[in-house]
């Protein structure tokens, strides 16, 4: 695995892409990984998604008449006509603070003793960063760990439908081990070519340890 960072901002719409899945194939890569493409929440973090099933506007081109997503998939054809795999962000430790889901679903993230729900943070030598603009989710915890899980389920099922077959899993470390086995057994059954890379930024090597 070889792979390629094309950073959508930076790209532009969908349709532009083509020149650089170009560029990429004949630097000789394999993979061409994507930073998230969904829907952001107000901070406009990449990953501070507010809806995991719309894609960002700023990507999808108004002159076309295709809808969104069908836009997304003619980008991922051409990727792979160039001879390349296409991998995203799989962001489900944590959503936008002002995401949707923190309304509807309010059971499935972590809270604060005063009760409100917590940012997610890593923690950087001695010091804790926190990001205010992410709601963590409690994969261990919830009392509806099944819907969660299931919801998680759905976002990447939706994904692949797109196009893309490997998954960079943000922030792996910090969602149970248990959740990704499941959850890695029942997609490869169904799609044996998906690929799952850990994202252990910020980790301690016990931490990336215990994720592998």
């Amino acid at each position: 695995m070889i792979l390629y960072n094309l950073f959508p901002l930076l790209a532009g719409p969908f349709g532009r892409w083509n020149e650089h899945f170009t560029r990429a194939a004949a630097m000789g890569f394999n993979w061409v990984y994507v930073n998230p493409i969904q829907k952001l929440g107000a901070s406009g973090s990449l990953y501070s998604i507010a809806d995991y099933f719309q894609l960002n506007p700023a990507l999808v081109d108004p002159a076309n008449p295709a809808p969104a997503d069908e836009q997304c998939r003619q980008m991922t054809q051409h990727g792979r006509a160039a001879g390349l795999q296409l991998m995203t962000d799989l962001v489900i430790n944590h959503s936008a603070y002002d995401s949707p889901l923190t309304r509807e679903h309010p059971e499935w993230f972590e809270r604060e003793h005063d009760g409100r729900i917590a940012n997610a943070f890593c923690q950087h030598g001695n010091e804790r960063v926190v990001w205010t603009d992410l709601a963590q989710f409690d994969h261990e915890h919830t009392r509806d760990q099944e819907g969660l899980y299931r919801y998680c389920l759905r976002v990447v099922e939706h994904l692949i439908a797109l196009g893309f077959t490997g998954f960079r899993c943000d922030a792996a470390y910090q969602v149970p081990s248990a959740f990704w086995q499941r959850l890695i057994r029942e997609v490869k059954g169904h799609h044996p070519e998906a690929c799952f890379v850990a994202e252990t930024l910020g980790c301690s090597i016990d931490e990336t340890r215990a994720t592998a």
